[in-house]
């Protein structure tokens, strides 16, 4: 994929997120996840490139994986708190951690596998 159209994918990325285009802070987690989901999706469909009616659904399946991975527990709204103790005697230690929900790696691609469906090529 070309520079330009890659550009022109993360800007359309961030405004489906809902950040600033100006901020430049998220760019390596929201390349990441772009150049992710793109070679997720070129590895699925067998295909070199990705066709111009993959673009959005290529940036849903960016910004899902964008939210579960890189995404503030709170801002996600998919984490719950797990609470841990320990008791030695008299003391006790409480833990608290946010666990993320979700899936992991490649599934993401697999639930969009209706949309892909129609761009997959046979491997020989």
């Amino acid at each position: 994929m070309d520079r330009i159209r890659f550009e022109a994918l993360l800007l359309k990325f961030k405004i489906l997120l809902g950040l600033p285009v100006t901020e430049t802070g998220k760019d390596v987690q929201l390349s990441f996840s772009l150049n992710f989901t793109i070679d997720g999706i070129k590895n699925y469909c067998n295909i070199s490139d990705i066709p111009e009616q993959l673009e959005n659904t290529m940036l849903l399946i960016a910004k899902d994986y964008y939210l579960n991975q890189f995404a503030e527990p709170a801002t996600a709204g998919e984490a719950e708190l797990n609470v841990q103790s320990v008791k030695r005697g008299d003391v006790q230690f409480n833990f608290a951690a946010y666990a993320k929900k979700g899936v992991e790696g490649t599934a993401f691609i697999k639930s969009y596998a209706t949309q892909l469906n129609a761009f997959r090529r046979l491997r020989w």
